[in-house]
């Protein structure tokens, strides 16, 4: 019998210049919106299903919401639980966009310890507010380059805030200031997490930004990181000046091979970067493109998606999405994300935040961006926060 010649019929490619989330889901908090419609009677476990079916939400992107959804319904919200977040504004260099007031600290001389001499006064007042409003730390957070300080200032700080059973989250830019005496320090007084601004590995992405060094150079300083072992954060950036699918694949790849418990992809730029939304359609459609291809990758790797903002919604509407190992997730990330706790915050351009989750309420209170300004406002500025939280 002759045999049938039966055409193979190729796969249809996905249109990408389509809204994923459509204009229901379209918001800054996709699961916000989402929570309402399981509030109004659709079960959890059938989301998914639902928002595919009913809502036209693509098939991934609605088991996306759903999974962190799920994650966010299990945050324990606790007013008495607080984040104590403490700036240490320092650098060797700074991206080109970024909007952060750091300060290369060999060009700060004697400020450096007026700076360290206000920051442990408010750290000394942290301490009283703490013990009368008889708060837990949930988890302390080291913004800028702690490891920026000489190794007195270093140890003295910690010092000063060492709480029981606290996560430690240490944010690093840099990864030049880590030295194993300074490692020795932290592990002294706790298990740490060092959240890695990365934004990318690519060498000619990096002299854009104008980070002044390459992979190579700060290797070394992950290697010793993971000798300690320290959890480890590795910040991504989704496309970032233009990487197609082979940088952002060499990205993750290295994140894992590093040992990152957590990667979190940020959509076109970081946090602290301010540009023009994306409008090219054909930017657009690719922009989401590269981010199926980096969530696929992720979670084929065993990580799972635990919160979920999106960035330039009246246009292009990316998701920015944290990941973590089971088990392994940034607690203080999920908080600052979702907005849980009371913050504390201590050092220039530090927000303190009253958080009230029955009645849902938030009281911030702004210290001031500049560095000078702190060092000689800062009696007026206890003051102030003395007021705040009375």
């Amino acid at each position: 019998m002759k045999k049938l010649h039966i055409p193979k019929i190729k796969a249809k490619p996905k249109d990408y210049s389509k809204l994923p989330w459509t204009e229901v889901l379209r918001d800054t908090y996709p699961t916000h919106k989402a929570l309402k419609i399981v509030e109004s009677g659709v079960p959890i476990e059938e989301l998914k299903d639902y928002l595919f079916a009913e809502n036209l939400v693509d098939f991934r992107k609605a088991g996306l919401i759903t999974d962190v959804l799920k994650n966010e319904l299990g945050i324990v919200r606790n007013d008495n639980e607080i984040l104590l977040v403490i700036n240490v504004p320092f650098c060797e260099c700074k991206c080109i966009d970024c909007k952060r007031n750091l300060y290369q600290r060999a060009s700060t001389k004697d400020a450096y310890l007026y700076y360290f001499d206000a920051l442990m006064k408010e750290i000394a007042q942290a301490r009283e507010i703490i013990k009368k409003k008889c708060y837990i730390v949930k988890s302390i957070y080291f913004k800028g380059n702690l490891l920026a300080l000489d190794e007195p200032e270093l140890e003295k700080l910690l010092n000063s805030c060492a709480y029981t059973l606290s996560e430690v989250c240490i944010e690093l830019g840099n990864l030049k200031f880590v030295s194993k005496s300074k490692l020795d320090i932290i592990k002294k007084f706790n298990h740490a997490r060092f959240i890695v601004n990365a934004l990318t590995f690519n060498t000619v992405t990096l002299r854009k930004l104008c980070r002044h060094y390459e992979f190579k150079d700060v290797y070394e300083y992950y290697k010793l990181i993971a000798k300690y072992g320290f959890d480890l954060t590795i910040n991504l950036v989704v496309g970032l000046e233009n990487e197609k699918e082979l940088q952002l694949s060499r990205n993750l790849k290295l994140a894992i091979e590093l040992g990152a418990s957590c990667i979190d992809l940020y959509s076109r730029f970081c946090p602290n970067n301010v540009k023009d939304d994306l409008t090219d359609p054909q930017g657009i459609a690719y922009q989401r493109h590269i981010l199926e291809f980096a969530n696929e990758f992720l979670l084929k790797e065993g990580y799972q998606p635990y919160y979920l903002y999106c960035t330039e919604v009246n246009n292009g509407c990316f998701e920015n999405i944290g990941f973590a190992l089971p088990n392994k997730k940034c607690k203080l990330t999920e908080d600052l994300v979702c907005k849980v706790s009371t913050i504390l915050g201590c050092g220039a351009e530090t927000d303190s935040v009253i958080v009230k989750n029955l009645h849902k309420t938030r009281q911030t209170l702004t210290n001031t961006y500049d560095f000078g300004q702190y060092i000689m406002g800062i009696d007026e500025l206890l003051d102030k926060k003395s007021k705040f939280f009375n």
